[in-house]
């Protein structure tokens, strides 16, 4: 959109207002705050912005929400946000010399959510030196509203970038809600004995660092786990020549309707990634039978349709892959409710499967197979479009039409094509090649 950029702008600016009345309804500092004291934060402000981890493509977060909770719990709102300014000036406007509206916004939604997270808290402390124990509630509260602004100014952001804000901030607040489970106790902790002495802060960054570590190594093992799932489920095409690289194939048809339809970043590459593995349940299907040139008995075909079953098996041997066994397991339901293995119909399937049964059944027709030559492309889309609210979800198929043809896919379906060029229906009811 043309004006998007407006928008984010404008957005960007009210945030800045926003955060300007909140500093300016917070002063004066806290009197007990001085010279040494912000060195001290701004500079552990700044350093904890450099222990980052990416939860995926374009995102990720930072250990600072300890330093910047426990500024705002020890010296209020408005010492909070001049933290905050003045360390992301310096790591995301001069050490990684972001782009400027990326750090306008990250300053601006940081400094409104400290901002809002230490006025809350002065709300609800009980008076005199913090109490762990008598202001429990408070820096709960305060930890929370911190965590749920800082979410939705995020998927706000995003939403003006097309995509949904509750699909957006219901996944970021899973990604991001044990982190800050972890670092809120740890700042409030860092704030109660900085009280006593400044020279406490020494014994926290180990213990930040753990922290870091667990949060990395969870990140890693996710990754591992996808990789081990794709490794398998390359040896599985590697079994057939004519199946070669049919998982990579079906998942960038995967990525362009998941796209297409807007789905958030993270729900995209979790769908990506069960498509690479789609197939996994297919290890344990005798080769007599996968191979085969002719049409299947009954019992070979009972044979082949336990492999969804077969996958979502093998994968939920991993625990980092819960979600997506899921859209392995349905992924040859059918939107009328008579596939297999669950018989599941319409809503009941979930997104991600429906979507991978579109793009699976696509490269199926679209490839060599032992029993027939690939059909060309429009024949392909002729017989999904024909299949669509029977086999298919009718707003996949479109979405993926769209997604194939682009402008195209608006005009009117082509011309019947000559019988004898026309896909024959698949047996047993079925409306298309698998």
């Amino acid at each position: 959109m043309t004006d998007q950029p407006r928008k984010i702008a404008a957005f960007i600016g009210v945030l800045w207002i926003a955060a300007a009345i909140i500093f300016l309804r917070s002063l004066p500092l806290a009197p007990n705050a001085d010279g040494l004291d912000f060195a001290v934060f701004f500079i552990m402000a700044a350093l904890s912005e450099k222990w980052y981890v990416g939860t995926s493509q374009e995102s990720g977060m930072s250990l600072s929400f300890t330093v910047h909770f426990a500024a705002a719990v020890l010296f209020g709102p408005a010492f909070a946000i001049m933290v905050v300014v003045c360390g992301l000036v310096i790591t995301d406007g001069l050490i990684r010399r972001a782009p400027l509206v990326r750090t306008a916004f990250n300053i601006a939604q940081m400094a409104v959510s400290v901002g809002l997270c230490g006025l809350v808290y002065q709300a609800l402390k009980v008076d005199g030196p913090i109490d762990l124990v008598a202001d429990a509630p408070a820096l709960a509260l305060a930890a929370l509203v911190y965590l749920v602004v800082n979410d939705s100014l995020v998927a706000g952001v995003l939403s003006i970038r097309g995509r949904s804000f509750l699909q957006e901030w219901r996944l970021s607040f899973k990604d991001i809600l044990l982190p800050y489970v972890s670092m809120a106790p740890l700042g409030a902790l860092a704030a109660y004995t900085y009280q006593a002495t400044p020279w406490s802060l020494l014994y926290f960054p180990p213990l930040v660092l753990v922290v870091y570590d667990g949060f990395k190594l969870f990140v890693s093992l996710q990754r591992e786990t996808d990789s081990a799932l794709v490794a398998l489920a390359d040896s599985i095409d590697r079994r057939d020549q004519y199946t070669y690289e049919h998982s990579m194939r079906v998942a960038d048809h995967v990525e362009a309707i998941a796209r297409k339809l807007r789905l958030a970043p993270r729900e995209v590459d979790l769908i990506v990634a069960a498509a690479r593995v789609h197939d996994l349940g297919k290890i344990a299907t005798n080769n007599r039978v996968l191979f085969k040139k002719s049409s299947l008995s009954p019992d070979e075909r009972k044979l082949i349709e336990e492999h969804a079953a077969e996958g979502d098996e093998l994968a939920g041997k991993f625990s980092m892959f819960r979600q997506g066994r899921r859209f392995i397991r349905h992924h040859h339901e059918r939107w009328d409710g008579k596939g297999y293995p669950d018989g599941l119909a319409a809503a009941e399937i979930p997104l991600g499967a429906r979507i991978i049964a579109v793009a699976d059944c696509y490269d199926a027709m679209t490839s060599d197979r032992p029993y027939r030559k690939a059909l060309p492309h429009e024949i392909a889309v002729i017989e999904l479009r024909r299949c669509a609210g029977a086999q298919f979800d009718p707003a996949i198929v479109q979405a993926f039409i769209e997604a194939q043809d682009g402008e195209q896919a608006a005009a009117p379906a082509p011309a019947p094509t000559p019988a004898a060029l026309q896909p024959q229906p698949m047996p047993q009811g079925r409306c298309s090649y698998s």
